[in-house]
């Protein structure tokens, strides 16, 4: 609560004192080609909201995580992960961006058709690649070992005609002793990860309780 009505009001100072249109002159100013002034005035929103929330980010993960015996970050952990975050949206998220002002700039009447057809192929492939390319740079995937775990939840699987390409067991403890578990992917690259500490604290019939949980998000 405190989180959102902080940056909810810093947006709305920032917006009627003329932040937006301030930072827009001195980047238009620079005289700059409008796709690469428009990347630098995202960018730079981008890194001051970064910055303030940064604080809010820091309590959370070394002190509420702390208090209730939670936290299992590095302080190490914690900037590679906002190192690759920042690499990533540089990667992917610069040239959607670019794609996205380019189809404004020269797209005309239809470019809000072209820029929606071209962010959801976008979407798509993401979706696709994530699983193999993009999560694991932040966690270490470990395929499920054979034994009565994989057997119950490959039997349940096939059961409810779910496909699955991987069963994996994700590093979780390297954050946070919370447990949890997911799917990702889509067509015959779907996978499912479940978290070191939920299967050190669940019996094979709850984690396929579980499962049938992660697996419900996808029929539904």
């Amino acid at each position: 609560f405190i989180t959102s009505s902080f940056s909810l009001v810093i947006t709305l100072v920032f917006w009627f004192a003329g932040g937006f249109n301030y930072l827009d002159r001195i980047v238009r100013g620079w005289d700059l080609h409008s796709i690469w002034a428009g990347l630098l005035y995202i960018g730079i929103l981008t890194f001051l909201n970064s910055a303030i929330s940064l604080p809010f980010s820091i309590y959370s993960t070394f002190v509420i995580e702390e208090r209730f015996g939670f936290n299992k970050t590095t302080v190490k952990t914690f900037i590679l992960d906002m190192l690759k975050v920042t690499l990533l949206s540089l990667v992917l998220g610069g040239p959607l961006l670019a794609g996205v002002l380019a189809f404004f700039q020269y797209a005309g009447t239809f470019a809000w058709l072209y820029t929606w057809i071209a962010v959801t192929l976008f979407t798509l492939v993401i979706q696709f690649i994530a699983p193999t390319w993009i999560m694991p740079l932040f966690n270490k995937f470990t395929p499920l070992e054979d034994g009565e775990l994989k057997d119950a939840i490959m039997a349940f699987a096939t059961k409810v005609k779910y496909p699955l390409s991987g069963l994996f067991v994700i590093d979780g403890s390297k954050r946070s002793a919370k447990s949890n578990a997911f799917f990702t992917g889509f067509g015959k690259n779907k996978r499912i990860a479940l978290f070191d500490t939920l299967i050190e604290k669940h019996s094979v019939s709850e984690l396929v309780g579980i499962l049938a949980h992660e697996i419900g998000h996808y029929k539904k």
